[in-house]
């Protein structure tokens, strides 16, 4: 976990560190793409199952879920690493994954939700 959190630091300090803004991809998808690609990620990634998925299931879905929004891993990468360097347009994507994460669930679990968010009454 050390090492990921290692990884994650440096690879950060060296897109941050960089004297020239990245340049935009020649296969940039829009925000409004990458929410709908990451709330499919996020929402398979969160799916119950009852067997472990070995790497090629894995590898088979995301891919089914890159085909399902007319892109590849490799565009889907380069854009989400042109939007990290944008920390408000990265933010505004998130916000949006979560909203619509948020609107999947039940009604109950969205109650649940709302109750968990807001403060303790003293």
């Amino acid at each position: 976990m050390r090492l990921y959190l290692y990884i994650f630091i440096s690879l950060s300090l060296m897109l941050f560190s960089c004297q020239h803004p990245l340049e935009k991809p020649d296969h940039l998808l829009s925000k409004k793409d990458m929410i709908a690609i990451l709330s499919d990620i996020y929402l398979y990634k969160q799916t119950p199952t009852n067997l472990p998925l070995d790497q090629e299931t894995a590898f088979d879905t995301y891919v089914s879920i890159f085909k399902a929004h007319h892109t590849t891993k490799e565009i889907f990468q380069n854009s989400y690493i042109y939007y990290y360097t944008d920390v408000n347009a990265l933010q505004h994507i998130y916000d949006k994954v979560i909203d619509n994460l948020k609107s999947k669930l039940s009604k109950d679990q969205q109650q649940q939700l709302k109750e968990e968010e807001s403060p303790e009454n003293p």
